[in-house]
């Protein structure tokens, strides 16, 4: 983006205080004070539960500039306005019609492995084009306005994560971002309190359609998808079956990662994704075909792939002590937690299953979480669970085949009476495996091992 603040002010429909300097020119914009280090990005003052932007205002206005919603923090160089994320929206929904009219998009959404996805899919477009990412989590109706701004002029193609939270939040940042294709992951239970059913998870899904010009849509061989899309343009993948117009073949893995053959188009392509997981040879097929789709080089794209890492808690696989440690506590639901058993289940000595509460489940806790429990039994050797809804894990598993002897249960604040007999359990050679919600207890157990 390249406006002054009386530009900004305009788009926004808000107020610049009088003794503003005017014609101070923003090339970014930006919600964190602390990444602000330059007088040409523009502070966005948002509120959320834990924090007010509103405090950081006095000190953004002095060389920079702010917009503002809290009429007391009106000061020189801000804009007040009725809403920050509404004007945010408001501005990038110009910028992207005006300014980025070119601009190429590859929207990425689904339950889970968004930002695996997304990740996966900067790499292979990369190596064709000039492209952007969004950054971190910035996915909603907040952070993607931000995106959007801060895409640098020179790029030719961009890679934007899509998430949700609340009915007709898709639709919304589809009209916003108005992407020329689109990947969905997956169809999970994640917010399934906000939609009722997996049915109308995938229907909000669905509607990353509504602001594309094409039905440039690629998507995992899954029947409740299957049976919702009506778009022409879809292409289906499947890593088991042949007669999908993409598919994965010859499907091997090593300690270096998933080796596989990608096949769609009529051509064949070898990828090694040094990533652990058959969720994520899907998650590399959809990308890789996506990519294609929007011109890049097969050769190219499955080559950038080998340069995979993964992020943050997302399933971070390492050696501490001689033990394989699988670290996958960014968030949880049934199919999260399922792909994650499903690496420790190829792990070498003792597989142990540290697991935790999935949040946000209301009704649906128990049964969900028994799910998971059916799932442990043939992929752990021993279960250690933590949490209030994780005994339902340990019930399930333990009435699947799993002896109730190398079951084992915690209550949420006892965690570090799980760390202490962790220490006891674990020896080098083994294979550990810790996943839960991140706002649980797992990660604290984590760290007192050390691990």
């Amino acid at each position: 983006m390249k406006y002054t603040l009386n530009q900004i002010a305009e788009l926004a429909g808000g107020i610049l205080h009088p003794q503003s300097t005017k014609e101070r020119l923003f090339t970014a914009v930006n919600s964190d004070s602390r990444l602000i280090n330059r007088a040409d990005t523009l502070f966005a003052a948002l509120k959320g539960d834990n924090f007010d932007g509103h405090s950081f205002v006095a000190d953004m206005c002095a060389e920079g500039g702010a917009i503002i919603d809290d009429e007391s923090c009106f000061c020189p160089n801000s804009i007040l306005v009725s809403s920050v994320k509404e004007a945010l929206y408001r501005i990038a929904i110009h910028h992207r019609e005006e300014e980025l009219k070119a601009l190429k998009v590859l929207a990425i959404t689904g339950s889970v492995g968004k930002t695996t996805a997304k990740n996966m899919a900067h790499l292979t477009m990369s190596a064709s084009f000039n492209c952007y990412k969004s950054a971190g989590n910035r996915n909603s109706l907040t952070g993607l306005p931000m995106e959007v701004l801060n895409v640098p002029a020179a790029c030719t193609h961009a890679v934007l994560e899509a998430g949700m939270s609340d009915p007709g939040e898709i639709a919304k940042i589809s009209g916003l971002i108005k992407p020329a294709a689109a990947v969905i992951t997956n169809i999970g239970h994640s917010h399934i309190l906000a939609f009722g059913s997996r049915e109308g998870i995938c229907k909000e899904k669905l509607s990353i359609l509504d602001g594309m010009e094409t039905d440039c849509i690629t998507l995992p061989d899954d029947e409740l998808i299957i049976k919702n899309c009506r778009a022409q343009g879809a292409v289906f993948c499947s890593v088991t079956d042949k007669s999908k117009e993409a598919y994965a073949e010859n499907i091997k893995e090593s300690p270096a990662g998933m080796e596989f053959t990608a096949c769609y188009g009529g051509n064949k392509t070898g990828i090694l994704l040094p990533a652990q997981g058959i969720h994520n040879v899907m998650n590399a097929l959809l990308v890789f075909v996506a990519s294609c789709r929007m011109g890049a080089d097969p050769q190219k794209s499955a080559a950038a792939l080998q340069a995979f890492v993964t992020e943050g808690n997302r399933q971070n696989i390492h050696t501490s002590r001689g033990i394989k440690v699988i670290a996958d506590c960014y968030n949880a639901s049934p199919e999260s937690m399922a792909a994650a058993l499903g690496v420790l289940k190829t792990g070498s000595g003792k597989r142990v299953a540290v697991l935790g509460d999935m949040l946000e489940l209301g009704d649906h806790a128990e049964k969900l979480h028994s799910l998971v429990g059916e799932k442990v039994y043939g992929s752990a050797d021993l279960l250690v669970c933590v949490g209030e809804d994780a005994k339902y894990i340990a019930k399930s598993a333990a009435l699947k085949g799993m002896a109730e002897d190398n079951i084992y249960l915690f209550p949420a604040a006892e965690y570090e009476k799980a760390a202490s007999l962790l220490e006891m359990l674990l020896h080098a050679g083994d294979t550990v495996l810790f996943k839960a919600s991140n706002r649980t207890n797992i990660r604290k157990v984590m760290e007192i091992l050390q691990l």
